[in-house]
């Protein structure tokens, strides 16, 4: 499943269960007892639930990053199948795995709007297809949004490091993926088509306040196509405990593809899980993007990690490495630590950004027990806030 949409869907299951939305009322009492309930262990589980639903699910979204503030959003989500598998109206749960034993992603579409403490807001549509069997992956996002964030320049030590200027970008997002199988092996490879347009408005009184300086206002476009090789051979796709994924991208942006500036950009990323003991989970994340030549503001990478806001870290290269340890106190409930640091690099500031270190601790719960789907919130500690995350899955499945 493409990155942003496995985040986003899991995001949406896991706020089903972590805020008790699925809850039917009293009258509704012997349903949920049958559907929401393992018979296991008698615990909360939505693993029924989740295996025979299809058709439309409104669900409501729940933001916490730190760049733009707390937020809701709301998302009508439209399962084609259900999770587990294709399967007939009142079929037992019979799941459809392939051939590791790991269950096929059903074919999802979604409707999504959200709106944040600091009047930034998103809407559009989504789909994900899973085709022939899953040996082909279409990716479908169209979008418009409005964000209001700071920049603080390229070389975190520079005057921005300081006083950030703040901003607003307004804009239009359009995304379309392919990705094939290569034979029956783990590898995917395709291609990735980017485009986005921007009207942006610099805050230039928030720099210099009392001055008068007039906004800066100008639009951007943004267009590329490149190649992406994935690969993946988890145990369970949503909260690993063994297994790798990686993947390498590499896009062209310019005229030729609808845009108005020249550049590439490229990373790399890989996760890898395992277990040292029964009940331990190491978790080990390095990840590297660049770019070359001239991109718009918002198209360099920066240092993505719990406890760091977006866009805070930018740079020409950016590298992330990231330990995590998850030790399962029972079967339902885990606790997690992590630390990670950061670096990005420029050539166009005094000098290269600082080094930063995130960490922080959390915890699980096993809300689909029959999916390895774990849920829970993350606390983690930056060089200048603490930051909540509610998480569904791993933190890496971006």
């Amino acid at each position: 499943m493409a990155d942003w949409i496995r985040r986003f869907l899991l995001a949406i299951v896991g706020t089903l269960v972590v805020t008790g939305s699925l809850r039917p009322s009293l009258a509704h009492a012997g349903w949920f007892a049958d559907t929401m309930i393992d018979p296991g262990d008698g615990q909360l589980d939505a693993s029924k639930y989740l295996a025979e639903k299809r058709g439309f699910l409104p669900v409501p979204i729940i933001i916490t990053e730190p760049a733009v503030g707390y937020g809701l959003g709301v998302a009508a989500v439209f399962f084609h199948d259900p999770l587990a598998g294709k399967t007939k109206p009142g079929e037992e749960f019979n799941p459809n795995p392939d051939r590791d034993g790991n269950l096929k992603p059903p074919s999802v579409s979604a409707l999504f709007g959200g709106y944040t403490e600091n009047d930034t807001w998103f809407a559009g549509a989504a789909h994900f297809g899973v085709w022939k069997d899953d040996t082909v992956r279409y990716t479908g996002v169209l979008a418009r949004a409005n964000v209001n964030m700071k920049f603080y320049g390229l070389d975190s030590g520079g005057l921005l490091g300081d006083r950030p200027i703040k901003f607003n970008t307004e804009g239009d997002y359009l995304l379309q993926q392919l990705l094939f199988r290569i034979r029956e092996s783990n590898f995917l490879a395709g291609l990735k088509y980017s485009y986005l347009k921007t009207d942006n408005t610099f805050n230039t009184s928030s720099l210099l306040p009392g001055l008068g300086l007039p906004d800066i206002t100008f639009s951007s476009t943004s267009a590329g196509l490149g190649a992406v090789f994935h690969y993946e051979n988890l145990d369970n796709t949503v909260t690993p405990g063994r297994g790798l994924k990686a993947e390498l991208s590499a896009i062209n942006y310019g005229a030729t593809w609808g845009g108005d500036s020249d550049f590439n950009k490229y990373r790399l990323f890989a996760n890898y899980w395992f277990p040292i003991k029964p009940d331990w989970v190491i978790g080990l994340r390095a990840d590297g993007s660049a770019v070359t030549d001239n991109p718009p503001f918002y198209e360099y990478p920066f240092i993505d990690m719990r406890g760091i806001p977006a866009m805070r870290y930018q740079g020409e290269e950016t590298l992330v490495g990231e330990v995590e340890a998850r030790y399962d106190v029972t079967p339902r409930w885990s606790i997690l630590g992590f630390i990670g640091t950061g670096k990005a690099f420029s050539d166009r500031g005094r000098g290269d950004s600082t080094t930063v270190v995130s960490k922080g601790v959390g915890f699980r719960y096993l809300t689909a027990r029959r999916f390895g789907l774990r849920a829970g919130i993350d606390v983690a500690w930056g060089p200048e806030d603490t930051a909540f995350y509610i998480q569904v899955g791993s933190a890496w499945s971006r």
